[in-house]
């Protein structure tokens, strides 16, 4: 499964010091500037445009916005934010209510 991040605003959260300094990049069997992640590919673009806009990207690309379910996801999210958005800017990321509204 791919999935984008994208460079807006919704706030994820600054990148801290504190992420941990051990968790490195890797592209495993993902395309090209993909990075792979517990069986899933991430990939982070730095372009402005709406959430429905950047979900449609996502879509067009065979992904979504990101989702995040863990800890360990939500280090690497902060570490491809770090590693390709310089200011590390607000950040677009997936939101479901699916458990509450289904």
């Amino acid at each position: 499964m791919l999935v984008f991040l994208f460079l807006l605003g919704l706030a994820l959260g600054t990148v801290s010091s504190s992420d941990d300094p051990e968790m490195v990049l890797l592209r495993g069997s993902c395309p090209s500037f993909w990075f792979s992640f517990n069986g899933r590919c991430y990939k982070y673009i730095a372009t402005k445009m709406t959430w429905a806009d950047a979900e449609l990207h996502c879509l067009s690309q065979g992904g979504n916005l990101v989702s995040i379910h863990s800890k360990g996801e939500e280090d690497l999210v902060k570490l491809l934010i770090k590693n390709f958005d310089l200011a590390q800017g607000p950040t677009w990321i997936g939101l479901s209510d699916i458990h509450k509204e289904g």
